[in-house]
């Protein structure tokens, strides 16, 4: 027999659905924390500021972009999971993401623990060298890398980076070892490659790379997707010169919760997404700083997309013997 307060209990249990339901759908009723691993003025950071402009006209509550860079995004996701599961804290998922987990102890379950929205951008990955060097095609670069183990030095801002990665990538399907060169960043990585000091990087598109090229002092020898991008127009792709999808690079974005978000705020952060990156002048912005749209047609899509790259990289770093750090 049901007990009197057995009943109240189960009373307020089912009391306790509907107005979880309503509280989801209200949201958001206050400011929300959008947290971000890379650091201003980047970037990406400039992917998440336009966004979470975006996001406050559309919401009709502030979206506030948090920086908490270091850690290769690990330092803003381990803070977004210790945040509660409500939607009122959201994060920027980029490609260390799915790289993380085979190179560090990140310190959670990738699998659980977090939910990915949608990917909402990509900054295609393009092969440069310095105007010092002989290589004028990629056949060339090949060629001479091939007969020349370990001779091509190519800087990268550290092992797990999009530039350390896909110049593994790339060496290990055309069949040649480079000598990496680590830097701290972007900047000095271009600095050292017009002096003289190293042959080149892999990179994802730097607004600064079309002056460059202009001014002579770079080559683009290749963009590691199918299709060529608006900034670098007369540069042929990796399927262009003999390369496969193998080879596909691209620095990837989106967006994710914690795990447990209620599933009415991730319809509707995922819609308001879309319909913002969506729209003509978005995209011109994007496309102005060399970031490529890339929306997921579901959540299930950029989830599938997420685990698949996790399998990718951790296979790559288990097959280069790379020690997680």
């Amino acid at each position: 027999m049901l007990t009197r307060r057995t009943l109240l209990a189960a009373t307020a249990a089912a009391a306790a659905v509907p107005l979880a339901s309503a509280r989801a759908q209200a949201w958001p009723t206050r400011p929300v924390t959008f947290l971000n691993g890379a650091p201003a003025g980047s970037t990406i950071d400039f992917v998440a500021r336009l966004l979470a402009d975006q996001l406050t006209n559309r919401l009709g509550q502030q979206v506030l972009v948090e920086n908490r860079p270091g850690a290769s995004f690990n330092i803003a996701t381990q803070a977004m999971l210790r945040a509660p599961a409500d939607g009122y804290t959201i994060g920027f998922a980029p490609i260390t993401m799915g790289t993380n987990p085979a190179l560090m102890d990140i310190g959670y379950d990738p699998l659980k623990d977090v939910t990915m929205v949608t990917q909402i951008s990509a900054i295609p990955v393009v092969i440069v060298v310095g105007a010092h060097t002989p290589y004028r095609t990629l056949a060339e670069f090949v060629a001479f890398a091939k007969a020349n183990p370990e001779k091509v030095t190519l800087g990268h801002g550290g092992t797990g980076t999009s530039g350390f990665l896909a110049a593994q990538l790339f060496a290990r399907e055309a069949g040649f070892k480079v000598l990496p060169v680590p830097y701290g960043g972007t900047a000095p990585i271009f600095t050292a490659m017009l002096g003289g000091q190293i042959d080149g990087t892999f990179t994802p598109v730097d607004p600064s790379i079309p002056g460059h090229v202009a001014a002579g002092r770079m080559r683009v020898l290749g963009v590691m997707q199918p299709r060529r991008i608006a900034v670098l127009p007369d540069v042929p792709t990796t399927h262009e010169q003999g390369f496969g999808a193998a080879v596909d690079f691209r620095s990837w974005h989106g967006i994710m919760v914690r795990a447990g978000t209620p599933q009415p705020v991730v319809d509707r952060l995922y819609a308001e997404v879309h319909a913002i990156v969506g729209s003509p002048a978005v995209q011109e912005r994007l496309a102005a700083s060399g970031v490529e749209p890339a929306l997921s047609a579901s959540q299930a899509e950029f989830d599938a997309f997420y685990r698949g790259e996790i399998a990718r990289w951790t296979e790559l770093v288990r097959a280069l013997n790379l020690k997680p750090q």
